[in-house]
């Protein structure tokens, strides 16, 4: 999608609902694509949108755009870490349109998630980047974000079917 991006245009933040599954939608499979992922299909407005009408729904998402067009998101939800003793907030994606990168954008976003997170009592904010995407490494680490030396590690798919089904010894 071209963008008619605005820089003096102001710029609106509010929580997506089931109505704003289309653009949410749109946006999240920008995303995948631009990290190389080329399995989109279930990233349909439909399921967007039955994500969102789920009570409580697995995930809260903001949008941030400008009259009729929608320019990014942050979509996160909550987890419980044991050694913290209380909950995280964990962010899911962080996606800001090329044409409205670098004028502070995803801060906002990343700022108002953030908000809310300490007014609901959470104390730690955590993300994932990806070991060569160096630019939003040093965006993050801008926002005061550190690199705890963990790392992540996945098992899913048919790998995870067979690790299921694999006899294990004591």
């Amino acid at each position: 999608m071209t963008s008619s991006f605005d820089p003096t245009a102001r710029t609106e933040i509010h929580s997506a609902g089931p109505q704003d599954a289309s653009d949410l939608s749109e946006l999240i499979r920008e995303l995948a694509v631009s990290e190389g992922k080329t399995e989109t299909k279930h990233l349909s407005s439909k399921k967007v949108a039955s994500w969102l009408m789920q009570s409580p729904p697995p995930f809260e998402a903001l949008l941030a755009g400008q009259p009729g067009e929608r320019l990014g998101y942050i979509a996160f939800y909550k987890v419980f870490s044991l050694f913290l003793g209380g909950p995280v907030l964990l962010v899911e994606n962080l996606y800001v349109r090329p044409a409205a990168r670098g004028l502070g954008l995803g801060r906002l976003l990343l700022r108002q998630a953030s908000s809310q997170a300490v007014e609901q009592g959470i104390n730690r904010v955590e993300l994932n980047v990806r070991n060569d995407n160096k630019e939003t490494t040093a965006f993050y680490q801008h926002c005061g974000f550190h690199h705890p030396d963990e790392d992540v590690y996945r098992i899913e798919g048919d790998s995870l079917r067979k690790f299921t089904r694999q006899e294990t010894r004591p």
